[in-house]
C-alpha cells in the first residue's frame, strides 16, 4: 500500500469525517504528517445572529471548528502521526482544493457525506464538488 506524506483531512465533524480521519492515519508515511482542515462557512452566521452578536457569533464557530480539527490531531497523535490545525473562512470545497494545491497535500481524505447531506444515496454535493475539481489525488469514505 502507497503511503502519503500530507495528508489534508477536511473535517465537519460528522461520522464520515471521523472515518476519513482514520483512513488518513492508516494512508499517511510514518514520517508523513496531516492537516486537520474546518471551513467556516460565514452565511451561516448570517442566518444565527443578528448584527449586535455577530462577532461572538462568528468567534463560536471558529472556535467549533477548531474543536473538530483537534479531535483529528488527538486521533493522529494516538497514532504518532503529526498533525498541523487549520480553520479557514469560506466556500467548502473551493477552500479544500484551494488549501491541498497550496499546501503540497498529495491526498484529500474526506467522507462522502457531511452533516449537511447525510441523506445523500452515494456522495454527498461537497465531496462530489472536491473530487470534480481537485488536481490532487482524493479518497473518499
Amino acid at each position: 500500500m502507497t503511503a502519503f506524506q500530507h495528508v489534508l483531512v477536511p473535517t465537519d465533524g460528522s461520522k464520515a469525517a471521523t472515518r476519513a480521519a482514520e483512513h488518513a492515519i492508516d494512508l499517511t508515511d510514518e514520517n508523513g504528517r496531516i492537516t486537520a482542515l474546518y471551513v467556516i462557512d460565514m452565511g451561516d452566521a448570517d442566518y444565527v445572529a443578528v448584527p449586535s452578536d455577530i462577532r461572538e457569533t462568528k468567534e463560536r464557530i471558529r472556535q467549533k471548528g477548531q474543536n473538530l480539527v483537534d479531535e483529528v490531531r488527538d486521533l493522529a497523535a494516538d497514532a504518532g502521526i503529526e498533525c498541523e490545525t487549520a480553520v479557514v473562512t469560506g466556500i467548502a470545497d473551493e477552500e479544500i482544493v484551494a488549501y491541498a494545491e497550496d499546501h503540497g497535500v498529495d491526498l484529500i481524505a474526506l467522507g462522502k457525506h457531511g452533516k449537511r447531506d447525510p441523506d445523500k444515496p452515494i456522495i454527498g454535493n461537497t465531496a462530489r464538488r472536491v473530487v470534480q475539481e481537485s488536481p490532487i489525488p482524493v479518497h473518499t469514505v
